[in-house]
């Protein structure tokens, strides 16, 4: 393995072996990017990619359209005053507007959402901001639970979660149970990650 520290390098992909590769935003580039860092770098055999954090804006708006298509269509098909009728054409002109712009925001928003490169040697975070690499010798993984009252009945919901820091106490990036904990502790652990 070559001579690694985490590093961020702003608009580029860098590491203390030195040099930078063209990166930023989260598409094909920045993925190939982060390949090519951790080739250069020596981290191995790639294990996987996740993504940290975001949701799913796109079924909330396609939600939103079929709830609005409906009283569209009720209010526009119907013999209303002309009012009434402009509000269901305004309820429809709605709801194509949410289908036709819903790939349009996922696209944008794609490249904003931080990702977690997974190899053998180590890990490649990439953001917005620059690409961050750090080696598995310098990653500590902290396992812990955390517990949350919901609503009146004092319900609590526990969730387990992985956070990895750096050795010098700096949070990487922290995992939800959405993600494949298990494996991915495994591997830090396997590449020689701290706990």
């Amino acid at each position: 393995m070559g001579d690694a520290r985490k590093v961020t390098v702003p608009g580029t992909v860098g590491s203390a072996a030195g040099g930078g590769i063209p990166g930023g935003g989260d598409g094909p580039a920045t993925a190939r990017s982060a390949a090519e860092l951790a080739e250069r770098i020596g981290f191995g055999a790639p294990r996987g990619t996740h993504a940290l954090g975001g949701g799913d804006p796109g079924c909330l708006m396609v939600g939103l359209a079929v709830v609005l298509l409906p009283p569209g269509i009720g209010l526009t098909a119907g013999s209303y005053q002309a009012g009434v009728t402009a509000l269901g054409a305004v309820f429809l002109a709605m709801a194509v507007a949410l289908v036709v712009l819903t790939p349009i925001v996922l696209k944008s928003r794609d490249g904003r959402i931080p990702r977690l490169h997974l190899y053998d040697g180590g890990l490649v975070l990439s953001r917005p901001e620059g690409i961050a690499a750090c080696p598995w010798s310098e990653v500590r993984v902290v396992e812990y639970t955390k517990s949350t009252a919901v609503g009146q009945g004092g319900n609590v919901i526990t969730v387990n979660r992985l956070r990895l820091e750096h050795i010098d106490g700096e949070a990487l990036c922290s995992l939800g149970p959405a993600a494949p904990m298990a494996e991915i502790s495994r591997l830090a652990l396997a590449g020689g990650a701290r706990t």
